[in-house]
């Protein structure tokens, strides 16, 4: 059973009258090649450097047996690989690659540094290109599973990498809580107004977030900015899903006071919704009461593994479409793949 795929939407005002250019996608340079996939990796974790902690770094978890399909999950706004590495590992063991990509200026361990000040999304596009480039090399079937910034990085995967032919999107950073779109617009358009004040993600303790060793407690304003301006190209159409998804799959939580919902859901039926097979919102069980970071063992709002894993597996189309009672209504099952 598949969706019916939903009709275009016309193009905001806002975003008629603002016009934003596109970042430039780079080419697709897949290697032939096992061996040279992997060397690509290892010179790819090497710009990891040096400061950042063995903890945070880039992750490639393989299963015992072969397998031709590689799921590629992007962690959240200043979190870091960690966040997923146990539900990574369950994919794993039930036969798929899994590689745990650390985005730019993420994972640092002085969790008070500034540095997502500087981030760009040349850069936030160079990263992608180069984890679709490792994961097509290692096998022929590329899946992009991301939460909260990571779900944008996964969406604009699958919209610019033919590769790719499922995606997860989770609570993706398309716009803050409480922030209207057109302001969204503005910011894309003139970051230079985006004021360069650091946010607390927990005004009340500030630094002692206390829940994670590696997340940090709070952002510079200014480093938001990049993942909006990627999520905005692709609602403005300037940057447009050109192959045919198998699957693509909103999740959603209405506990989740980090992102506008509506939003979300909109980029997901606009972008990706005409160009799947199957589209469709897992919704989590609101009287679960998990936080924006559902995924995160050290998040006091998260899920189990188990949990995190059964959702990532029926939104992929492996496993049971209910997640065992978490998504209310269930979705659409599929045969396993391996």
């Amino acid at each position: 059973m598949a969706t019916a795929p939903l009709p275009a939407t016309r193009t905001a005002w806002f975003r008629r009258r603002l016009s934003v250019p596109a970042p430039t996608v780079p080419a697709p340079d897949p290697p032939l090649e096992r061996d040279v996939a992997l060397r690509r990796l290892d010179a790819f974790a090497l710009d990891d450097g040096a400061d950042i902690p063995e903890m945070t770094r880039t992750r490639l978890l393989e299963p015992e047996v072969g397998t031709s399909t590689t799921i590629v999950i992007w962690h959240g706004f200043t979190n870091a690989p960690s966040q997923f590495v146990a539900v990574g590992e369950r994919l794993r063991d039930a036969g798929y690659r899994v590689l745990l990509p650390r985005m730019p200026h993420h994972g640092q361990a002085d969790l008070l540094n500034r540095d997502l000040k500087n981030l760009t999304e040349a850069e936030l596009v160079a990263h992608v290109n180069t984890c679709i480039d490792i994961a097509a090399g290692l096998g022929r079937r590329v899946w992009v599973v991301g939460l909260s910034a990571g779900g944008t990085m996964a969406g604009w995967a699958a919209a610019t990498r033919p590769e790719v032919s499922r995606v997860v999107i989770a609570a993706p950073l398309v716009a803050p809580k409480g922030f209207p779109m057109p302001a969204v617009r503005l910011c894309v358009k003139y970051p230079r107004i985006v004021p360069g004040m650091y946010m607390w993600w927990d005004p009340r303790v500030k630094a002692d977030l206390g829940h994670s060793p590696y997340a940090y407690p709070g952002f510079p304003l200014p480093g938001v900015v990049p993942f909006l301006h990627l999520s905005e190209s692709l609602f403005d159409g300037s940057v447009r899903v050109r192959h045919r998804l198998e699957r693509a799959v909103l999740v959603s939580n209405s506990n989740d006071l980090a992102v506008r919902q509506d939003a979300a859901r909109a980029f997901g039926a606009s972008v990706f919704g005409p160009s799947a097979d199957y589209y469709g919102e897992a919704v989590i069980d609101p009287g679960l009461g998990w936080a924006h970071d559902f995924v995160d063992p050290w998040s006091p709002g998260a899920g189990s593994t188990e949990q995190v894993t059964a959702i990532l597996s029926a939104c992929l189309g492996l496993g049971d479409p209910a997640a065992g009672g978490v998504l209310v209504p269930p979705l659409v099952a599929e045969q396993p793949v391996t």
